[in-house]
């Protein structure tokens, strides 16, 4: 793989990113994600309380459902994470947005919420009813569903149509890392890009896209996870 971008998802989204390109739907808008998180948190903080699985998620759902930044403070995921889904994100390197495909088994960090929360409710006997009008995806029916962690190399893509992850013109973070790549060994770059994520502002077409299938053994942040890929 020789791509600059990288984009990561799961075979779920396959289907419709071949039909309309990478960002040419908005899940959280066309099947009302969004709606439907802050609905079941809603529910998790008043049926949830006291629950130590919730407890682990509660701060990161949050701050998904109402599209706010979050602090951590220790741990692999230390530093701010900004949870804005406006647009399609793009990693700078394929090590993060493999983390992200292998993390979020259906795909979309908000999905795969989603049924998280699903699956706590159900799990202690809280009485589910989504409205028809939030449930267009079919929240059952794929929650029984198995995927595989997607990855999408990128090719072609212009700076004037990338914002950092932040909002900000992109030259600033081509900037930084045209003086890292310069400065660092290898291995300390590439552990340094981790931290770049870009907004695609515009739908990217499927002439721009190749795909892979991760596979991976082990878990995140352990010595004994690995990953390799197999192009589609």
């Amino acid at each position: 793989m020789k791509h600059i971008f990288y984009h990561g998802t799961s075979s779920l989204f396959l289907r419709s990113i071949h039909k309309y390109g990478l960002g040419g739907i908005n899940p959280n808008k066309e099947w009302k994600l969004l709606e439907l998180l802050v609905y079941l948190y809603e529910i998790s903080e008043s049926r949830l309380q006291g629950n130590k699985e919730y407890a682990k998620i509660r701060d990161s759902t949050k701050a998904m459902a109402f599209q706010e930044q979050l602090s951590v403070e220790k741990g692999i995921y230390e530093g701010t994470h900004n949870f804005n889904h406006k647009n399609i994100y793009l990693s700078y390197g394929e090590i993060r947005a493999v983390v992200y495909a292998v993390n979020n088994e259906y795909g979309s960090e908000i999905l795969t919420r989603i049924i998280t929360l699903y699956r706590l409710l159900k799990k202690a006997r809280v009485g589910i009813d989504i409205p028809m009008r939030l449930d267009s995806i079919g929240i059952e029916r794929i929650e029984k569903q198995h995927f595989f962690p997607l990855l999408i190399g990128i090719d072609n893509i212009d700076s004037s149509s990338l914002l950092t992850e932040y909002g900000e013109s992109a030259d600033k973070y081509f900037s930084i890392i045209s003086e890292l790549r310069n400065t660092l060994d290898y291995y300390s770059f590439w552990e340094k890009m981790q931290r770049y994520n870009f907004q695609s502002l515009s739908p990217i077409s499927v002439s721009k896209l190749t795909f892979y299938k991760v596979l991976y053994t082990g878990y995140i942040g352990s010595s004994n996870f690995t990953w390799d890929t197999v192009k589609l």
